[in-house]
């Protein structure tokens, strides 16, 4: 007869019928199977961080490239990115494969909630506000001040008369990343078309307006006379 009924300790008598009778144990094998579960989602994890590390160094020049076309390049933004994806990598519970796609993603995403806190000025281009006047390709260092006070003025002008979302398009076109209408749209998500529409009319305005026209001729006057 067995010593074993149902995984429970039973006890086995003695050969010669004296002494105690011994205990004896079932042999537990939860351990063994939580041991070799670990061992196997540690290898998992392994190879997971390997194949990561592995595109990261073949894909840096080109991840780079490819996230200008979105504007200037944000390295903290992109170091973020790096530790971000490299941790979702690495959970357990994801599987993660088109790396890139998944990277320029979270990149974007991270980009578009910077833009909208954002609200603030922004220095352009120095011959921008001349543009919306008379055309003029440059400016001397001693009319700098003339010029940013002119950029606020026209900025604050903006802010005031047409929605955030439109001063944002418009500064995000000519002051600070000089994105494309393409590269607008798929930020704002409405179409291209529809954000040059929405800047042109901004830009006619500002050339439209009296005392903007008039204070971008006079600098534009007094550098074509120094």
């Amino acid at each position: 007869m067995s010593v074993f009924s149902h995984g429970k300790p039973c006890r086995k008598p003695p050969k010669n019928g004296q002494g105690e009778a011994q205990e004896i144990r079932m042999p537990t094998r939860v351990g063994s199977w939580y041991q070799l579960k670990q061992d196997v989602m540690a290898d998992k994890i392994a190879e997971k961080e390997r194949l990561f590390n592995e595109w990261f160094t073949n894909s840096y020049g080109r991840l780079r490239t490819s996230l200008r076309k979105y504007g200037v390049l944000d390295e903290d933004n992109f170091h973020d990115s790096y530790l971000f994806v490299r941790k979702q990598v690495m959970a357990p519970e994801k599987d993660i494969t088109n790396y890139e796609a998944y990277f320029i993603g979270c990149y974007r995403k991270a980009a578009l909630v910077k833009i909208r806190k954002e609200n603030r000025y922004a220095h352009p281009e120095d011959d921008f506000f001349l543009r919306c006047g008379e055309e003029a390709q440059f400016i001397s260092e001693d009319d700098r001040n003339a010029c940013e006070r002119l950029t606020g003025d026209i900025l604050r002008f903006i802010r005031q008369k047409f929605p955030y979302e439109e001063y944002r398009m418009f500064t995000l076109r000519f002051y600070e990343s000089h994105f494309s209408f393409k590269t607008l749209a798929e930020c704002m998500g409405i179409s291209a078309a529809a954000i040059s529409r929405k800047v042109c009319r901004i830009v006619e305005a500002v050339r439209n307006h009296n005392s903007f026209a008039w204070r971008s001729q006079m600098l534009a006057v007094e550098n074509f006379m120094e």
